[in-house]
């Protein structure tokens, strides 16, 4: 039997896990074009297209939970412009000067010298290496050992699906930790305003 949006929203809002399964198959494509048109903008950002899709996910989230059917829009319109909000806003709080260090970041056991580049003087290398040592430290502290093991895995270049295959998880446990990785990294940052 088929559901409509109505249908599955219903049952989604409810915790059933079948039908937000659907729902996360079904607008899957328009994440991932959503993704690939952001990534156009965002790669030289250090910013990584999983990373764009785990927003657009987020948002998809947020379109299931605060979708009313008294509302005249259609879920699939609600939906299309929580995912570009979030898209767009984690774009924009990704792009500015003091994020880049987290989007930049590279594992401390690879060695900090790789972040001193030519046309950087060598004051500012070894302000960026200390930040960037005393971040990574704070940070790790924060996290339980289950979203240590997925920040380890992120930062030594692995996507989420491929983080999700060694850890043995499904690959929405993966997006979540992250997303709480993230959301423990901005409040660092913003104390440290």
């Amino acid at each position: 039997m088929e559901y409509n949006d109505y249908e599955l929203v219903s049952l989604a809002q409810e915790g059933n896990e079948e039908a937000i399964d659907i729902i996360y198959k079904k607008y899957k494509p328009i994440i991932v074009k959503k993704s690939k048109n952001a990534i156009l903008y965002a790669s030289h950002h250090g910013i990584d297209i999983n990373d764009i899709m785990q927003e657009g996910y987020i948002g998809l989230d947020e379109a299931i939970k605060g979708f009313s059917q008294d509302d005249k829009a259609t879920f699939y319109t609600f939906a299309n412009l929580c995912i570009d909000r979030e898209i767009v806003n984690y774009l924009r709080k990704t792009t500015r000067g003091k994020n880049k260090l987290l989007n930049e970041a590279i594992a401390i056991d690879e060695g900090l010298e790789n972040v001193i580049s030519d046309d950087m003087d060598i004051e500012s290398s070894f302000i960026l290496r200390d930040n960037e040592k005393k971040f990574m430290t704070e940070i790790y502290e924060e996290l339980t050992k289950f979203e240590k093991e997925v920040f380890d895995l992120k930062i030594k270049g692995y996507n989420f699906e491929e983080i999700a295959n060694i850890l043995d998880r499904d690959v929405k446990s993966i997006y979540n930790t992250f997303h709480r990785i993230k959301q423990k990294s901005k409040k660092i940052m913003e104390t440290e305003d």
